[in-house]
């Protein structure tokens, strides 16, 4: 469950991180509204989920209220990524010395929260990671220990910051600490955490992501941070909305061409890992979850093939609970209703798996009972002009 931009720097803003001043527009002549209050220089963000919207022309500078009614009306409505824009982050562009990172995550493989900081801040963290990774660090958190202050201010001097700026710096990330165990979050990252001419530190960008089954017990703090209007039918804020509705779990979407449905949290990261092993690109993931009925592995199958650019569709089930004929039924009821031209791989096994593949038999659609090969045809497909 990711949030905006917006909503993550006003929950920033409660735990005690400073961010510009800044407020949101739902059209240019509130922008302009807002110059009034927050003179320019000003900076103009597109409010969306996808990322890369910097370079998609999502974020601009403005110097003065007739640049701003241009840019506010160029932004607002832009499709960014497959997202259309329908709000703007009206900021203050303040005077910035340099730009470092800070976040927390959830390190899966070793199953315990994770701090990474960098001196390098506002490009993706993981190309620092790849192309300078002495400028990456990181403090694993024992989740039997908890979080002391003292992993904050080593994660600084890590880093490079000396002085009032280690203070500083491990404030803010003890901030951070508290959103992520308060709020059930996944991630929560400053990207860039600026460096001011002056010497303070503010929060440029941020982004923040709430596990999606928090959902009940995070009503509060949804209820309570300020909400965009309801998302029209259309763009990938609707299309996870509407996934939830439909009743799936899990719902991400990347920007690779192959669409990855799976029955179960284990059997989809293998699935991934595989994909990406053989030379895949992920464009949406889908993982069904606990007791999967047809309607479900329809309404999946729905979810995953309306998402433009999946030339593939890789499904992966393995049976437990969970039957094989019941998800050939889904299939086929999906098929019947919906014909398409995209390709569809299957691997199926486990429980009823026979009575399943008679089922994907009778109306011609093959499967595979090896994962490995099911991704590596999954793959090839994807690749296909």
């Amino acid at each position: 469950m990711q949030l905006f931009e917006f909503q993550a720097k006003q929950i920033l803003k409660e735990n005690g991180i400073p961010i510009p001043k800044g407020r949101l527009a739902l059209t240019a002549e509130k922008a302009i509204q807002i110059s009034r209050d927050i003179h320019p220089p000003l900076v103009v963000k597109a409010q969306v989920l996808t990322g890369g919207r910097g370079l998609a022309g999502g974020v601009k500078f403005c110097a003065n209220p007739n640049e701003l009614t241009n840019v506010a009306s160029q932004v607002l409505g832009m499709n960014v990524k497959g997202e259309k824009t329908r709000a703007l982050l009206i900021e203050e562009k303040l005077d910035v010395a340099r730009e470092i990172y800070a976040a927390i995550t959830w390190d899966y493989p070793n199953n315990c929260p994770t701090l990474i900081g960098s001196s390098r801040g506002g490009v993706d963290i993981e190309t620092v990671a790849n192309e300078h990774p002495r400028d990456v660090a990181r403090k694993r958190i024992d989740p039997c220990d908890g979080f002391s202050a003292y992993q904050a201010r080593e994660l600084a001097t890590d880093i490079g910051l000396k002085g009032p700026e280690v203070v500083q710096y491990s404030t803010i990330v003890s901030g951070l600490w508290s959103i992520f165990e308060k709020h059930d979050a996944e991630l929560v990252e400053i990207n860039p955490l600026a460096v001011l001419r002056d010497g303070s530190f503010v929060a440029l960008d941020a982004k923040l992501s709430l596990d999606d089954k928090s959902a009940s017990r995070q009503s509060n703090l949804l209820n309570r941070i300020e909400q965009l209007p309801s998302c029209p039918r259309e763009g990938l804020e609707f299309r996870r909305s509407d996934a939830k509705t439909l009743g799936i779990p899990t719902y991400i979407e990347m920007e690779g061409d192959i669409g990855v449905i799976a029955d179960g949290a284990g059997s989809g990261m293998l699935t991934l890992d595989l994909v990406t092993d053989l030379g895949g690109k992920i464009r949406v993931y889908c993982e069904m979850g606990g007791e999967i009925t047809p309607e479900l592995m329809e309404n999946t199958m729905l979810a995953a093939l309306r998402v433009d650019n999946v030339r593939v569709l890789l499904i992966n089930l393995i049976g437990g609970l969970n039957r094989m004929d019941e998800m050939a039924q889904g299939i086929t009821n999906y098929l019947a209703k919906r014909p398409t031209k995209t390709p569809i791989v299957v691997r199926m096994s486990g429980t009823k798996q026979n009575e399943g593949r008679a089922i994907l038999s009778a109306k011609g659609i093959g499967f595979f009972d090896n994962l490995y090969e099911a991704v590596k045809r999954s793959a090839s497909l994807s690749r296909d002009d």
